[in-house]
């Protein structure tokens, strides 16, 4: 195989399979020896925060002697990015050589069950078995979508599994209601096991509690009154949580302070149960910390900003943070999503924010019409001008906008990677 034959593989949607159960994904590991029984895990689900959540993470235990596996998804540039070991993508000839040996276990298992497995069934397969084969310490494995039937939740009780958020995303796949859509990401929660999880009231709350309760696994949930912002830009944030004063991160945004208590708590949970994880690792690890594509700033003048908004929590939280940090601003909005998602009301979320919408296709063939979007924006009374492609918006940031225009991209991680690509190379 080829780098080009990997990535058609594990970056195609090939599956046929129903997503009943895990036993096809339980079968596939089997062949290959269950590597994911030599390893030892902290499990990532959530709507929106996971990857962040993950490299606060991996930063912190960066800081520590444990070598540590990192899954996430997607990717903004390169597919690698999935899969890393301190913080370093698995090179083409690693990925190229365990895709190798994971492609016979998984023609075995398609004729089996007369059913083709999923590209991520394929890829967590590979991640775990390069993992394994470099005796990790540590593996931080993001879920894929939900986590009850998700390909990673065939692993044993974590050593702490974290839940970041709940919002209506995948809906078709996971629940048309924020309660369904819950009991999904508690199946990750295993018995006697470690949660920590985001602040949730009601409903969802009882649902987290009930499973914790029925798995006997202990449940902690981040408190909103022991987070205390002390200075936010958009150069980063200053917070204090519990007995921590000063801790300091890169990334911006309100709900990054969720995200990172979550991160304090997981790291908290491994020193009790005798991980070499220090005050000073967690304070370093966190500074450190960097998650591309996440209310990132690209470039000064025009000023670009990018994230991965692409649901309706997302553009929310995004929206929120424009207007917190820039008060009394318009700005041009660079946005491109999926034609499966209610896409019209969730640009308009940020419709009395803009002076502008450019629109592009994030994917020509799940992408929705750039063309069909802005006709509908301007049919609204926005000021819209749809693109064919990337390099078109490129040219405009490039020749057209002003020093002073605030140009923020979101709606697909692909359209962020696309255009970071373009912009910063």
């Amino acid at each position: 195989m080829n780098i080009a034959e990997v990535i058609r593989l594990v970056n195609t949607n090939r599956g046929n399979g129903k997503k009943e159960n895990l036993n096809r994904m339980y079968l596939l590991m089997e062949k290959l020896g269950n590597p994911q029984k030599r390893l030892k895990f902290i499990h990532i689900a959530g709507t929106n925060g996971k990857g962040t959540t993950a490299a606060f993470i991996a930063s912190i235990l960066g800081e520590t002697a444990l070598k540590t596996g990192l899954f996430t998804s997607p990717h903004l540039e390169v597919i690698n990015e999935r899969i890393k070991i301190d913080q370093k993508n698995i090179s083409d000839e690693a990925f190229i050589l365990f895709t190798e040996r994971v492609v016979s276990s998984v023609e075995e298992v398609e004729l089996e069950l007369s059913e083709k497995l999923y590209s991520f069934e394929i890829l967590t397969a590979i991640a775990l078995l390069y993992f394994a084969e470099q005796q990790c310490d540590m593996v931080i494995l993001e879920t894929g979508i939900g986590g009850r039937l998700d390909s990673t939740n065939i692993i044993q009780s974590p050593e702490v599994a974290a839940i970041t958020s709940i919002g209506l995303d995948h809906m078709g796949m996971l629940g048309n209601t924020a309660e369904e859509i819950a009991k999904e990401k508690a199946g990750i929660i295993k018995s006697n096991s470690i949660v920590i999880t985001c602040f949730l009231e009601g409903s969802l709350r009882e649902i987290f509690e009930r499973k914790a309760t029925q798995e006997g696994a202990s449940l902690l949930m981040i408190n909103p009154k022991d987070v205390e912002v002390v200075s936010a830009s958009m150069k980063g944030q200053i917070f204090r949580y519990k007995d921590f004063k000063k801790l300091r991160i890169r990334m911006i945004g309100e709900h990054q302070l969720s995200n990172a208590s979550i991160a304090i708590e997981v790291a908290k949970a491994l020193k009790n149960k005798g991980y070499n994880v220090t005050e000073q690792s967690i304070k370093v690890g966190l500074e450190k910390a960097f998650w591309a594509g996440r209310m990132e700033k690209l470039l000064e003048e025009p000023t670009v900003i990018t994230d991965g908004a692409h649901n309706e929590q997302g553009v929310e939280l995004l929206s929120k943070n424009l207007r917190t940090l820039f008060p009394d601003q318009k700005f041009t909005f660079v946005v491109g999503m999926m034609r499966d998602k209610g896409y019209m009301d969730m640009i308009e979320k940020v419709g009395d924010l803009a002076s502008l919408f450019l629109t592009v296709s994030p994917d020509p063939g799940r992408g929705f019409d750039a063309e069909t979007v802005a006709s509908d924006l301007r049919d609204k009374g926005y000021l819209a001008q749809s693109k064919k492609q990337t390099s078109e918006v490129i040219h405009y940031i490039k020749n057209k906008a002003r020093k002073n225009e605030i140009i923020v991209v979101f709606g697909s991680l692909y359209l962020v990677g696309d255009l970071r690509k373009q912009l910063i190379q």
